[in-house]
């Protein structure tokens, strides 16, 4: 799979993930408060729901008064797990909002965000040997923005990005005849 970042001849860039975009931390709007969520809004992800390359729903979502309480991302935004099940990526297909276990990083305009959702298959298994090491396995919001990555040229990223972007959609696509 890896073989085909040789094909680009450009000179890739190492960055920090805090370079990249912008990284934000979850939150859990009080569920004390019932008004908080609502059987058909916003998505609310948590680990747990992360479970595809993309995500666009969750088992609970928020109310418009959970919403203004929460920290919202907009859609192709990248989510990783950074507490106990260290490494679960995916990557927003609608506007959501993350629990505390989840980093979001939302990426700069020069940045593809199929591209780096990718490439954060290297970041979690960076981020889960720097966790194992931790008596408690997490890994917080400044340790996450000082991996360091490399990425080429946005052009290069792009189609990097759609390649497998489409070979993921022609495995799912396969899935679902299989089903069938």
């Amino acid at each position: 799979m890896f073989y085909i970042f040789l094909l680009y001849s450009n000179t890739w860039e190492q960055c920090k993930l805090g370079d990249i975009g912008e990284i934000i931390t979850g939150s859990t709007p009080k569920t004390t408060i019932k008004e908080n969520y609502s059987k058909n809004g916003l998505p609310w992800i948590t680990p747990t729901d992360i479970c595809q390359q993309i995500t666009f729903t969750s088992n609970k979502k928020l109310s418009e008064m959970g919403v203004k309480v929460a920290r919202v991302v907009p859609k192709n935004t990248l989510l990783v797990t950074c507490i106990a099940s260290i490494g679960k990526n995916t990557l927003l297909g609608t506007r959501s909002s993350f629990n505390q276990q989840i980093n979001a990083l939302i990426p700069k305009s020069n940045y593809h965000s199929y591209f780096l959702l990718i490439d954060s298959i290297s970041w979690s298994i960076y981020m889960k040997r720097l966790a194992s090491s931790a008596t408690m396995q997490i890994v917080n919001k400044t340790d996450f923005s000082k991996i360091v990555t490399n990425v080429p040229s946005l052009g290069e990223q792009q189609q990097i990005g759609e390649f497998f972007q489409k070979q993921d959609q022609l495995i799912t696509f396969q899935q679902r005849l299989l089903k069938n």
